[in-house]
């Protein structure tokens, strides 16, 4: 039987690789992965895997790829430029909103069954009322937030010709996540102070990259047009969760509580001279709750969460003690944000006197 063939753009990236592994364990699968990244910087996943070095923002290397490979069942749709600082505003639009835009074009004109797309909770904005529902309205507070919803929007256009599922993420964690993640654990293992916006009691839901790429490939099944909010279930508090975790570590790291209103003046002002790590919407919502309710997913597609936030921290906080110095800064190297360690600016000096 021949294998069906799907497409994955950002591919290399955090939730790409855990998304390659997972569907080629299924098997029956013949894999392309669109990403800008350079060859180097792939795994070698065998003959069933086939890597095509494109960008998105070009309608000449999508239709390459389609003509290349001929049509694909599912078209994953990861590729995405990250809140990091590595983009500017205008950069970030062109490649969430054109770039998704010229590749959902693409897979119509070459009659795709199924488009899978990631979107992001960030779209919500602030909260009013929590836990957010997919009917809660999109107030997106910054060029990230707002260049998703559009992306949404522009999908929402292609409704009638394509079956399409999209999934409103939180921060993905698991084994291999880097980002800010690093700059926590780089402060447990060190025996450095942990620090939260007051007492640290706000609940904010991830959800593990596993849990996360098998609903994308269950969507790959779905008929018609939806949205899902994602996540974990068993949410802690930011205070319990870095506890929890510090006692894992056997770390003798303690929790310091900031005074929210002052910190968030200090981390506005550090954005504003670039040396924070954390863009406008990470501080605004470091020290609020921020979880989704899953009821929809759970429903629609039998979505049963298999680790809760802790797990996933302490997976990855494992993974990354035993992979320390293997990293590479953001900048320095050719890995997505996710999979790289986020400049730290002025937590360097926080780690000092800390």
């Amino acid at each position: 039987m021949k294998n069906k063939k799907v497409l994955i753009t950002g591919g290399a990236g955090f939730i790409g690789t855990n998304l390659v592994r997972y569907v080629l364990k299924k098997g029956g699968y013949e894999i392309v992965i669109f990403d800008k990244l350079e060859n180097h910087m792939m795994e070698d996943y065998g003959r069933n895997v086939r890597y095509f070095k494109g960008n998105i923002l070009s309608k000449k290397d999508i239709e390459s790829v389609f003509k290349a490979y001929g049509s694909f069942l599912t078209v994953y749709h990861l590729a995405s430029a990250m809140p990091n600082k590595e983009f500017s505003d205008k950069v970030m639009w062109n490649i969430n909103v054109n770039g998704t835009r010229n590749m959902v074009s693409e897979a119509v004109k070459n009659k795709v069954k199924s488009f899978i797309f990631t979107s992001s909770n960030v779209t919500y904005g602030i909260p009013k009322v929590l836990p957010l529902t997919e009917k809660t309205p999109l107030k997106p507070l910054e060029m990230y937030g707002k260049s998703k919803a559009q992306a949404e929007k522009e999908l929402a256009k292609f409704k009638d010709t394509i079956n399409i599922q999209i999934f409103r993420c939180p921060v993905v964690s698991g084994i291999g996540r880097l980002g800010l993640q690093a700059i926590l654990f780089e402060f447990i293992s060190e025996n450095k102070n942990v620090y939260v916006l007051g007492d640290g009691s706000n609940k904010y839901q991830f959800v593990d990259v596993m849990d996360l790429v098998i609903a994308l490939e269950n969507a790959s099944r779905v008929l018609g047009f939806d949205i899902y909010n994602i996540g974990a279930d068993e949410i802690l508090t930011l205070r319990e969760l870095y506890q929890k975790v510090i006692e894992y570590a056997k770390s003798t790291s303690k929790i310091i509580s900031l005074p929210k209103t002052l910190a968030l003046i200090a981390l506005s002002t550090l954005d504003k001279f670039n040396i924070s790590p954390l863009g406008i919407y990470q501080y605004t919502m470091i020290g609020r709750s921020l979880y989704m309710d899953t009821g929809r997913i759970k429903k629609k597609l039998g979505f049963r969460p298999k680790k809760t936030n802790l797990d996933t921290f302490i997976e990855n906080y494992k993974w990354y003690k035993g992979n320390k110095g293997q990293f590479t800064e953001i900048g320095s190297g050719n890995f997505s944000a996710n999979r790289s360690l986020p400049k730290m600016g002025i937590l360097k000096l926080v780690k000092m006197l800390s």
